[in-house]
């Protein structure tokens, strides 16, 4: 087609049009009609399937890991092995430290027997009584040694003095001497035999305190000895910790999520091996814009829908909703301030799924409906009839007569299809639908009922 003939086609319809819109030939208008029933305003967002808790199975120590049998979507019970690492090196490590601990329990155990120290101070303490006795008569001996002594030298000097006057037989003189001499030896004898014993005495002190320093030194040993055996106990206990946990296990009764490793293989600690959660438990997460957050409460109803759960939406309620907030890059590129919002399902969705023949999992997409408020027997009308004006003020065209009537209205509750009137339509009123700009107040208009929008 040439630019001409476009030109003149152009300018043909806009006659046309302006020659329609002149004559009074009433235009064709879609209505729908004003009626009592329930109005919803919500929240839409897209969502997840989440769990509260996801029980990690992970490598408790540094190690080789045997091959994990269970699978993804299988049923465990409490208690069950799920994986089990090799423990033949931590076997014999428990093996040995057991032995040191029985070791040194042994050695405590010989340390500890002081029956011979004891009975050797009992005896020490019966010797050193004896002993003291004796040296005490030792000292009374040497003491009445002495005195016999110096009685026989005094009696020698007398009788000495009595021969010089021939008052006395030479003979009876050397018997004099002989007992002063006698006298003097015995003494000496005393004196020799009375600091032997003492000598003997002081050795067996010094005997009975090398048995105590010995026996304390045992007791030391003892000590020293019981805190090695704690620290051998510790490094058994520990190893039996480890090789308990080398055998793992279920702690629910639950599903498996993740298995990351199957065959055997070499692996650090805290390297995940499996995931198990309670289906049963399952949740929504849904990210809410922070400025629609304060009209939500916990308990506010929900609808959960999407092709994850089916044809049929499902009943849900806000469990949760986060304190804190945090930014989120929209798939524009817009950063916006969004809220965690938790929602529990209603206990249906498992007959429902299983009517149909569905399962639900954890991380699936949905869409939420988050109630925020609800008009039961209202006037509502479709939110497409409704417009502001230039002031902000909401309105409506209200068919009577054919004509079109610009009505202002007062809303109440709204959503993106439905709006609650509290003022200027009743039930039963014709509004014409998404009206035309051209569409003036009092033109005459064709209406057509539309029954579903």
């Amino acid at each position: 087609m040439s630019r001409k003939s476009i030109i003149i086609t152009v300018v043909l319809l806009a006659g046309l049009g302006a020659l329609y819109l002149l004559s009074d030939a009433p235009l064709p208008v879609d209505v729908t009609v004003a009626e009592k029933g329930e109005v919803k305003s919500f929240i839409e967002e897209r969502a997840k399937t989440s769990l509260p808790r996801v029980y990690r199975i992970a490598m408790p120590l540094n190690g080789r890991v045997l091959p994990i049998t269970v699978e993804e979507n299988e049923t465990v019970s409490e208690g069950q092995i799920v994986a089990s690492m090799d423990t033949s090196d931590l076997d014999a490590e428990v093996a040995k430290a057991r032995y040191r601990v029985e070791q040194f329990a042994r050695k405590i155990v010989e340390q500890s027997d002081t029956r011979l120290e004891d009975n050797s101070l009992v005896q020490f303490d019966e010797f050193l009584k004896s002993m003291d006795l004796t040296v005490e008569a030792a000292s009374k001996q040497q003491d009445a040694s002495k005195a016999k002594w110096q009685y026989a030298r005094d009696e020698f000097d007398r009788k000495y003095q009595l021969f010089k006057k021939s008052a006395l037989s030479e003979s009876e003189l050397n018997e004099a001497d002989l007992f002063n001499k006698q006298s003097e030896i015995d003494y000496q004898k005393d004196i020799l035999t009375w600091r032997s014993l003492q000598a003997i005495q002081s050795a067996m002190q010094i005997g009975k305190i090398s048995i105590l320093k010995y026996k304390e030194k045992k007791e030391l040993s003892t000590a020293v000895l019981q805190e090695e055996q704690k620290e051998a106990q510790s490094r058994l206990d520990q190893l039996l910790r480890d090789q308990k946990r080398a055998t793992m296990r279920s702690p629910i009764d639950g599903t498996i999520l993740t298995r990351n490793y199957s065959n055997e293989r070499t692996l650090a600690a805290g390297d995940v091996l499996l995931e198990i959660g309670r289906l049963q438990d399952l949740e929504v997460e849904a990210d809410v814009l922070s400025q629609y957050v304060g009209n939500l409460q916990a308990g506010s109803l929900v609808d959960i829908e999407g092709p994850a759960i089916g044809t049929q939406s499902v009943r849900g309620k806000v469990k949760r909703i986060y304190p804190k907030g945090f930014t989120k890059v929209s798939s524009l590129g817009v950063e916006q301030q969004r809220v965690k919002v938790i929602i529990s399902f209603d206990q249906s969705l498992w007959k429902q799924l299983k009517a149909q023949q569905r399962s639900l999992g954890t991380d699936y997409r949905v869409r939420v409906k988050i109630y925020t408020e609800i008009k039961q027997d209202v006037v509502k009308v479709a939110r497409s009839a409704l417009f502001r004006n230039a002031s902000g003020q909401w309105q409506a065209y209200v068919v009577r007569n054919n004509k079109a009537i610009l009505t202002d209205v007062e809303t109440g509750v709204m959503n993106d299809f439905d709006a609650e009137i509290i003022k200027g339509i009743q039930a039963g009123d014709r509004l014409i639908i998404a009206p035309s700009m051209n569409l003036q107040p009092g033109q005459s208009v064709e209406p057509q009922v539309i029954r579903e929008l």
